[in-house]
């Protein structure tokens, strides 16, 4: 524990507010509130419908719908690689806008690409896809492999411009539709799709990865960023305005811990999902992302789930070509632990720096490792 937050613990263990707020959020509706935070949508996030106003480039993102199973209307962006931009500039340029996706350029050269890589962004609680911070990352991933890197974004159900309400059955829901689009209107196999989840969005991804892997048989390389254990956990590790960690003292008792997470109406299992994956899975790669002066949710909740999915990759795999735990020391960038038993690979990346935008700046290695 930080030397910030074994103060602020200790702070709002004395002040005892805790006590009321842990109460409060045993609350159906409040949890709902406090772990979507879809109410909230910030300046920037507004400009869904003019992706230029963001930094892009003239027709480089296609804004279009994805319909769920029970009817919801997800808004999703589709965005081009910088360097099929670049190739193809005149015909971006000229493309009209507001056509079928089916008919744009974008989605066009993604499908007809057999090397092409199709990167599915889930982002966590609060605002929008169009967010700065996140659009300053699809852009990142756009460019950095130029040809190969297209990006697919999209706001959960009461998100945004999204229709319907949020939970943790609706947002597999919406996360189900996503990937189906990926899989069956645009036709990219799964060994070319990436699931890469923020905060919230790791459990989205874990979740979604874990429905495929464990009752269709396929299976996806999965990236999570400030991964969370489970909800329980994330409501007692969270620190408000990354200052105050209002619940933490929760943390302190083991027995009133399990008891709050017991209150939980939309649980996100990631622990027991991933856990479950590395039994199931022919091929695993899981990549986690942290930072140690990640202010808003610990990076321990990521060494925990590392830790909990190789034990559990361990016990379901029989043969002996493990190559066990490989640690690399990057001095004040941080370390990186690389767990690998023959197509099962776990890495974890803890950066001593970076707070919430660690992946932003290191993980774009990893994307490009799809085969």
């Amino acid at each position: 524990m930080g030397v910030y937050n074994l103060i602020g613990t200790t702070l709002s263990f004395i002040s005892g507010i805790w006590i009321p707020a842990t109460l409060l959020c045993c609350i159906p509706w409040v949890q709902k509130q406090m772990l979507y935070l879809h109410s909230f949508t910030f300046f920037p996030g507004k400009w869904l419908t003019e992706p230029e106003r963001a930094g892009f480039l003239k027709n480089q993102v296609i804004p279009f719908r994805i319909i769920t199973k029970d009817h919801e209307r997800l808004f999703a962006w589709l965005i081009a690689p910088l360097g099929v931009y670049a190739s193809n500039a005149d015909d971006f340029i000229q493309e009209k806008a507001g056509a079928n996706i089916e008919d744009t350029l974008a989605y066009k050269l993604l499908r007809n690409a057999s090397e092409a890589r199709l990167l599915i962004y889930f982002h966590g609680n609060s605002a929008t896809l169009a967010q700065e911070r996140r659009t300053i990352e699809y852009r990142a991933y756009s460019a950095g492999a130029s040809e190969n890197i297209y990006v697919l974004a999209f706001d959960y159900r009461g998100f945004g411009l999204s229709s319907g309400d949020p939970s943790e059955a609706g947002l597999l829901s919406d996360a189900e539709a996503v990937v189906e689009w990926a899989l069956n209107t645009c036709r990219i196999p799964p060994e070319r799709i990436v699931l890469l989840g923020h905060s919230l969005g790791t459990a989205v991804v874990a979740g979604i990865a874990h429905h495929y892997a464990t009752n269709l048989g396929i299976e996806f390389s999965c990236i999570l960023c400030a991964a969370f254990t489970h909800a329980g956990n994330a409501f007692s590790s969270y620190s408000i305005g990354g200052v105050v960690p209002v619940l933490a003292p929760v943390k302190i008792f083991p027995a009133f811990q399990a008891w709050f997470s017991r209150r939980m109406v939309d649980t996100w299992r990631t622990d027991e999902r991933l856990a479950d994956m590395a039994g199931a899975c022919s091929r695993l790669n899981l990549v986690f992302f942290h930072a140690e002066n990640d202010t808003t949710m610990p990076w321990q909740e990521t060494e925990a789930l590392f830790q909990q999915t190789v034990r559990a990759a361990e016990d379901a795999n029989d043969d002996h070509s493990s190559k066990g735990l490989h640690i690399i020391d990057f001095g004040e960038a941080g370390r990186q632990k690389i767990w690998q038993n023959g197509s099962h690979r776990i890495t974890s990346n803890i950066a001593k720096h970076g707070g919430t935008h660690v992946f932003y700046i290191t993980s774009t290695g990893f994307i490009f490792e799809m085969t």
